[in-house]
Order: C-alpha cells, then sequence, then structure tokens
C-alpha cells in the first residue's frame, strides 16, 4: 500500500498531466489507460498514461514527469516492454505515420507497427528488414536491434537508420544523425531507451521485389543430419539467402516437434531449391512450400499473449558454427526437459558493419542461438536450476546476447549483452543525455 506522501504526489502528477495534456493525459478507469498500461508481459499499475499525438506532447509529459519526480515507462508496441509499477507510461500508439519519401527513406513513427510499414513500402517494392512480426511496435525492435527477415542481404533494422527525432531529459526535442547528436545517434542505435524517448525515425530502404521463400519441415528422425545440412549450407551460401531454423519440442498438434526451416531469398524458386538442395535431400523432409513471395507476408503475426508456460535458457552470438556446438545441441535436444533450439543465419551484411558502428557489437558472428527448455509455469526452482546448467553447455559456445531476445534483466545480463568498452561508451552518453537517469530502457543503462 502507499504511504500517503506517494499517493499525494501520484494526484499532484495525474493532476498536472490532465490540466498540462488535456485528452492526452489518462488515470485508471479510462480504456486509454488499460490500453497503455497492458503489454505482452503482464498489465502494470502506472500512476497515469500519456497518449501524445506530436513531440511536443512527449516533451511536455517528460517535464511534468521530473517536475514531480516520477519515473517514466515508454510503450511502443508493448511486446518487450515490462509492466510499469509506478510513474508515467508514455503509449506512442498514435505517433504511428508512415511516409515514403523520393529519396529511397521512410520516415516511421516509432508508435506504428512493422506490418504498417511493410503494406506502405510494398507499392514502392521496398522494404526495411525489421523482425518476424506484423504487430511488433517499431520503437521498441528499432532500439534494439532488429534481426529481421533480410539480416544477411541488408544487415539489422538499426543499421538502416538514418535520422532519429529525440525527447530528451530536458524535455528538448533534437533531431540526431551522422553529423547532428552523432553520440546520441550512436547510443539509440541499439542501446535501447536509456537515452530519450525516440518518436520518429528515419530509414534507408532496400529494393525487395522478386523474393521468393516460405518453409521446409523434417521429421525427428535425423535432426543431427538437419543440423550439419543448415550449418553446411549458412556457411556456403550467399548473402541473398536468409534462414533461420527452429527444432520444436512437441506443443500441441497444430505445432509438431521437430525442424522447421525458414528461408526468404531473392531470385526464382528453381534457384532457392537448388540453393537448398543438401536440405531438400534428406530423407527426413515432411512438407516443402517454396514460391514467390511479397515481403509484407512474410512478417507473421505476434503472439497473442503471454503463454502458459516459462522459457529457461538464453541466446547468444555463435563466433563459430563448429561440430562441437552442433553435438551440444543435439545432446540438449535429447535430454529429459522439452528443448527449442533457434538458429538464425548471419553473416553476409550483418558481418560487414563494423563492430563499433552500433552497440550492437558482435558482428563476427555466423548466427544467432536460442535454446530454451520448455517448463510449467510453476515448475519447481530445482526443475529450473537443472534445465539452465543443460542449457548453459550449449550456451558456452555463443558470445553475447541479443537484448531484445533477453527476457532477464539486471547489471550482470547487461554486461553480457555489451562488451566492456561499448558498455561504458553508453554510460557515458547516457550522463552526457540523461544525468538524472530519467529513461530506464528495459536494460537498463546507467550514467556514468
Amino acid at each position: 500500500m502507499w504511504a500517503a506522501g506517494a499517493r499525494l504526489t501520484a494526484m499532484s502528477i495525474l493532476a498536472a498531466l490532465l490540466e498540462r495534456l488535456p485528452g492526452r493525459a489518462h488515470g485508471p478507469g479510462s480504456a486509454e489507460y488499460d490500453a497503455g498500461r497492458t503489454v505482452f508481459a503482464g498489465v502494470g499499475e502506472p500512476v497515469a498514461v500519456v497518449r501524445p499525438a506530436t513531440a511536443a506532447d512527449v516533451a511536455e509529459a517528460v517535464r511534468a514527469a521530473i517536475e514531480y519526480e516520477q519515473p517514466v515507462s515508454v510503450r511502443s508496441g508493448g511486446h518487450g516492454a515490462v509492466p510499469a509499477t509506478e510513474g508515467v507510461v508514455v503509449d506512442l500508439a498514435e505517433l504511428a505515420d508512415v511516409d515514403v519519401h523520393d529519396d529511397g527513406t521512410v520516415s516511421v513513427g516509432a508508435g506504428a507497427r512493422w506490418g504498417d510499414v511493410a503494406e506502405a513500402l510494398a507499392p514502392h517494392g521496398l522494404a526495411v528488414s525489421s523482425g518476424d512480426t506484423r504487430d511488433v511496435g517499431v520503437g521498441g525492435l528499432a532500439l534494439g536491434g532488429g534481426i529481421g527477415w533480410l539480416v544477411r542481404t541488408h544487415g539489422l533494422t538499426v543499421d538502416a537508420v538514418r535520422e532519429v527525432e529525440v525527447v530528451t531529459s530536458a524535455g528538448a526535442v533534437v533531431t540526431a544523425d551522422a553529423a547532428s547528436h552523432p553520440d546520441l545517434f550512436w547510443a539509440v542505435r541499439g542501446g535501447g531507451g536509456n537515452f530519450g524517448i525516440v518518436t520518429r525515425f528515419r530509414f534507408e530502404t532496400a529494393p525487395v521485389g522478386g523474393l521468393v521463400g516460405g518453409h521446409v519441415t523434417f521429421d525427428q528422425s535425423e535432426v543431427g543430419a538437419v543440423l550439419r545440412a543448415w550449418r553446411d549450407l549458412t556457411l556456403a551460401s550467399p548473402d541473398g539467402l536468409n534462414s533461420t531454423l527452429l527444432i520444436l519440442p512437441p506443443f500441441s498438434p497444430e505445432m509438431p516437434a521437430g525442424p522447421q526451416l525458414a528461408v526468404a531469398a531473392r531470385g526464382s524458386e528453381a534457384e532457392l531449391r537448388e540453393l537448398l538442395a543438401p536440405l531438400l535431400s534428406l530423407a527426413s523432409v515432411s512438407e516443402v512450400s517454396l514460391g514467390p513471395i511479397a515481403y509484407a507476408d512474410l512478417l507473421e503475426a505476434a503472439p497473442p499473449g503471454k503463454p502458459p508456460f516459462q522459457f529457461v535458457g538464453g541466446n547468444g552470438f555463435v563466433p563459430e558454427l563448429s561440430d562441437e556446438l552442433i553435438e551440444a545441441c543435439e545432446l540438449a535436444l535429447q535430454g529429459s526437459t522439452p528443448t527449442m533450439l533457434m538458429l538464425r543465419a548471419l553473416g553476409g551484411a550483418f558481418t560487414r558493419v563494423a563492430p563499433d558502428a552500433t552497440p550492437i557489437a558482435f558482428r563476427d558472428a555466423e548466427a544467432l542461438l536460442m535454446a530454451n527448455g520448455v517448463l510449467a509455469a510453476d515448475a519447481p526452482e530445482e526443475q529450473v536450476a537443472l534445465t539452465r546448467l543443460d542449457l548453459d553447455r550449449v550456451l558456452a559456445f555463443t558470445s553475447g546476447r541479443y537484448a531484445n531476445f533477453t527476457q532477464e534483466y539486471g547489471q550482470d545480463v547487461l554486461e553480457t549483452i555489451y562488451p566492456p568498452e561499448t558498455l561504458d561508451r553508453l554510460r557515458r552518453v547516457k550522463a552526457q543525455y540523461d544525468p538524472g537517469d530519467v529513461f530506464r530502457g528495459v536494460h537498463h543503462i546507467v550514467p556514468a
């Protein structure tokens, strides 16, 4: 229960926001409040939700929150956010414009969804490589990295950012790019929402006409052979071939156990089948669905809510797809805990970016690996610990972590997401633009 002073402060900030941002600030009991406090991971209890229409509205909300010493949380799509238990939530849902420019760039409000961006760019034969799902918000993904369907061909989402509009802790609205506020521009492209509230992005687009892709599914009879064939294909394939290998335990009849390959490339179906021949020739192939596809149709619907189980494990960048890693994956899949593995091919355009060009520093990686045991939500701690120990043997072959897929938090986790020199630089930028530590991203970076 709140103390009387905290309750008074909460009432004061809500009253101030209602006065200073009429029609934009919302308290408990309103539909806007309920929408803003609800994220994929749960429902929070902030003091107020502000749904701004402009960057100036965002700036006013930030100034009010600082005046009343209230923390600020930001909601874009809500898929990567932690429920806010106090303070002010700035819900960017109405900052969702998508404007395509003649110079091959696109300006996107941070509250837009990636499906909206894909559909706006489709008539122009263009796209921004942006993750896997339609419903994820632009802001959260673009600040954390953005490993998408075309990462080998066009790099990360952060690699396509050319300009950002940011509201700082001083309540100022600034435009940052390679020439103006370059340190801030560097930090927000992978450092998350720790430095200000990004209200608008300008991305460089890429041509995506002539895409082919689809899925290949396998039974469980030769998982090791699938892993090795996928590894060999990844190391030998051109940058134009993008793929993810997902190996599932038995979730449901609609999601059978076994390896599933998702692919996307530019070219013809015949060329794609030729590239995939080492995998398509395996006896365990159970279904092949390949053909021409629009980029927007690659994006899938996001899960509707938190699943009724827990994932135990983690992710990391794989510097070498070695035989030893493959053997460790096989052993993990043979264990007593149902285990899900995902290997996403990197290399290509991802690797051609210098490790200090953005905070995403593990640019020599050949793949991104996710390894998770699937346990009941109420699994005993002993089972959780044993599962974590088993999967640590797989994750030992990785370096760092990818922030957008990391659901553990704290200083020790932060130090695995960023190398020491990168984290030191991020903290210095934080001290310059947010010395009072107003903005606390999902993975919180404190000022130097």
